[in-house]
């Protein structure tokens, strides 16, 4: 293998690459606006829902009695209520309101005479904002229910505080950055990870089974290059496609916390180490690299660029997977073994320098098995540009 010839071959590939408008929108403009778009709806719609107004709160209540003390103080806590409903529970099916809330006839009577009294809160449970409708108008409720006990104290001569006999008061002890960091250590890792081990699919796809189907493979197996150094220069172009990708993900990811007025703030707030950023950029060049040579090996094996695309598709599952697994522990909850696990290692080794955690152990053990799965991957992409029945498979 001539370093020479894999230059020649990188340059190649990667002018081919942009030169194709489809293969560098893929592989760096999605990846870059599909954050931002995707943290926009996520955590616009968790908002709508958990910044559910109380006068925006439809509700309908059907009283059975003369509790009219009782409507009047839900009335005065600015909730909608709605008493002239023909089907009140076909509105709640509709969505046209959030709950029903039954009085019984004897409310009023079983609270005047100092005993206990019942309410039936209707609600959708599989309407999200009915749920919380339920939460609220239980607080509400509540409320209530605490004046009740309160006026029944006083009124025979015992102070309401006896209620609250101990005051709870809690401090937050991790700073604005930390709390950024674990912010980011939830969604950070897996968006990160998986944008590296498949950013280079496009790229990988086209440098292999592409140019069998166009008929340019051939010729460059002909030229003085071998092909290992061949192999070599298209490898080291899906890798730099795979990092591209990745790095415009956190472009995108950044971006998108500097749009959202309640992100921006964590932003602001977030400080990473030289040292972390170093260790982050060698986590994911060994996850590229090892997924490049995978991608490359798969591609030099399909006979079309469609049965390529087939053959490393699946792919994609093994970087989701692990994401999903690994995404809701917390730094000291990850098995020291996830470290030499590819894809494992990569998210746990992003989620600690997230938080601010340098563990020299991990990061050795990380290296050490990437170096080997590296080697083992590129070892299966050069066996399947030098077996003929591989590359030319009828």
């Amino acid at each position: 293998m001539k370093f020479k010839h894999v230059y020649i071959v990188l340059k190649k590939e990667l002018k081919d690459i942009f030169r194709d408008k489809k293969t560098w929108i893929v592989t760096i403009l999605l990846p870059a606006l599909f954050i931002p778009i995707m943290m926009y709806i996520v955590i616009g719609g968790a908002e709508s829902i958990s910044e559910q107004k109380i006068s925006d709160t439809k509700i309908a209540i059907i009283d059975e009695g003369n509790n009219q003390k009782f409507v009047n103080y839900l009335k005065s806590t600015g909730i909608s209520i709605i008493t002239d409903l023909q089907n009140p529970k076909e509105s709640l099916e509709k969505g046209d309101i959030r709950a029903i809330l039954i009085i019984p006839s004897d409310f009023g009577k079983n609270i005047e005479e100092g005993k206990n009294a019942d309410l039936i809160i209707q609600v959708d449970m599989a309407n999200m904002k009915s749920s919380n409708a339920e939460n609220m108008i239980r607080s509400l409720i509540k409320e209530y229910a605490n004046n009740i006990v309160k006026e029944r104290l006083i009124a025979k001569g015992i102070d309401p505080k006896i209620l609250d006999p101990i005051e709870v008061k809690t401090e937050n002890i991790a700073s604005q950055s930390k709390m950024a960091g674990s912010f980011l250590a939830f969604i950070v890792p897996m968006l990160l990870t998986l944008w590296t081990a498949t950013g280079g699919m496009g790229a990988a796809v086209d440098l292999a089974a592409g140019e069998k189907e166009r008929g340019t493979l051939e010729p460059l197996l002909t030229t003085s290059a071998s092909r290992l150094s061949i192999m070599a220069g298209k490898y080291l172009a899906v890798t730099a496609m795979a990092l591209l990708s990745a790095v415009a993900s956190l472009l995108g990811l950044f971006a998108s916390f500097s749009l959202n007025r309640n992100m921006a703030s964590l932003n602001a707030d977030f400080k990473m180490s030289t040292i972390a950023i170093i260790v982050m950029f060698i986590a994911a060049f060994f996850t590229a690299s090892i997924f490049a040579a995978l991608e490359l090996a798969l591609s030099a094996y399909a006979k079309s660029f469609k049965e390529g695309q087939t053959y490393i598709s699946p792919l994609m599952f093994i970087a989701i997977i692990p994401a999903y697994l690994v995404m809701y522990k917390m730094p000291n909850e990850i098995p020291i073994s996830y470290f030499a696990i590819p894809v494992f290692g990569t998210i746990s080794i992003f989620k600690e320098l997230l938080y601010g955690i340098i563990n020299m152990t991990h990061i050795g053990i990380f290296v050490f098995s990437s170096m080997i799965y590296v080697a083992i991957s590129i070892y299966i992409a050069a066996l399947m540009f030098k077996q003929e029945w591989a590359l030319f498979r009828v």
